[in-house]
């Protein structure tokens, strides 16, 4: 139960845990190559500089190499920018909406920086070139949807009903404090130096809006990804006048050490956990390979599938969140009902549910309280390794 809106399939292209990967990294290294052309008039050494910078930037270092659709819909988002600001190009429009429309059916947060880039043609005096881009756009969609599934009701519930997570301002303002600890200097520098030309400043706006979409539950350092490109593309408009100066390399090196400090995505700090960005320990998945043959309950689904195996629940955030709004969603009481039964030979999470009380938030909202009543009350903890904890029925 995946509420997700991709529909460029990597399945029968082989295993999607390594197809996916690389994917995703030659995705972000074409950005990192198009932030490098992009900078080409400041020198080979800032153009390289930029990129790297881009690369070795928070939300790129944790969600760089993840098997998501998110830096497949940013490279392409990244080329219609490009398109579009390129002034010998005179197909730019029609190239952009064709990648744009690919973009959204990847990720649908696209579609506010494609909001933004159709302004942008708007305010330019350019209405041919405004219905090239959105013709483009639509039929590039259309021709995803036919080689692979057209938006039906089945469509609708997963992607739009069941991702209308709550909103709060609170973890908006948390994404925006995140951002400013990891991003701000290459946004900062951008908007004070007033640079990229409208295609580019569009997608910083775009790019905004995707940040206080942050506010959603579920949220985390992707609605970043966006930010740090945009602004990554405006500052390669300028290189000439970064290669004068040392100042933004040494402010950028600077909020590098700060966020790897605060944040310590891949456990570098010494005496502290990682936060976020880690590799896995190997033996997660010996552990869970080592469980009895049946029904399991596995809060990261990730292993069940890399051992072969077939999740009851693929997304137990997503499903806890569902459980505990209400409404219609027959999986609620499925799932219940069959932990209640003890139909599941093992429950394992990633969290001592006894004390779930004391667990991070993000933790606390996958596992939602009927659920976790239900586990306590036919399940025994079995045993605690690493950062694992596997339930057995009473």
């Amino acid at each position: 139960m995946r509420a997700s809106a991709t529909s460029l399939h990597i399945a029968g292209l082989g295993d999607p845990f390594l197809v996916g990967r690389a994917i995703s990294i030659v995705a972000t290294v074409a950005v990192a190559a198009a932030i490098g052309w992009r900078a080409r008039t400041g020198g080979a050494l800032v153009a390289g500089a930029l990129a790297a910078a881009w690369l070795a930037s928070f939300p790129v270092a944790v969600w760089g190499a993840a098997v998501k659709p998110d830096l497949v819909a940013l490279a392409l988002t990244v080329g219609a920018v490009l398109a579009l600001s390129a002034p010998r190009l005179a197909d730019g429009p029609l190239v952009a909406g064709a990648l744009l429309g690919l973009a959204v059916t990847a990720k649908p947060t696209a579609g506010l920086p494609a909001l933004a880039l159709a302004v942008a043609i708007v305010m330019r005096g350019d209405p041919l070139g405004f219905l090239r881009y959105v013709a483009a756009g639509v039929g590039a969609a259309l021709a995803v949807g036919f080689a692979t599934r057209l938006p039906d009701k089945a469509m609708y519930l997963h992607v739009v009903d069941w991702n209308a997570l709550a909103w709060t301002p609170e973890q908006a303002v948390l994404l925006v404090l995140v951002a400013i600890l990891t991003i701000g200097v290459p946004v900062l520098f951008a908007l004070v130096l007033r640079a990229g030309p409208g295609p580019v400043l569009a997608y910083l706006a775009g790019a905004a809006a995707i940040v206080v979409l942050g506010g959603r539950e579920g949220a985390t350092i992707n609605y970043l990804l966006d930010l740090a490109a945009a602004a990554s593309c405006a500052l390669a408009t300028i290189a000439p006048r970064l290669r004068a100066s040392a100042i933004f390399p040494a402010v950028a090196a600077v909020q590098l050490v700060v966020a790897v400090v605060l944040l310590d995505p891949f456990g570098v700090v010494p005496g502290r956990a990682a936060s976020t960005g880690a590799w896995s320990d190997p033996g997660r998945v010996a552990l869970v390979r080592s469980l009895p043959s049946g029904l399991a309950l596995v809060e990261d689904s990730g292993l069940l599938i890399a051992t072969g195996r077939e999740p009851a629940v693929d997304d137990l955030f997503l499903w806890s969140r569902l459980a505990e709004r209400g409404g219609f969603f027959l999986e609620a009481e499925r799932v219940l009902g069959a932990v209640r039964d003890r139909r599941f030979v093992v429950v394992v999470s990633e969290t001592d549910l006894e004390r779930i009380d004391t667990a991070p938030a993000y933790e606390r909202q996958r596992w939602a309280a009927s659920l976790v009543r239900a586990v306590l009350e036919g399940y025994r903890l079995d045993r605690h390794e690493g950062a694992l904890w596997t339930y057995v029925p009473r």
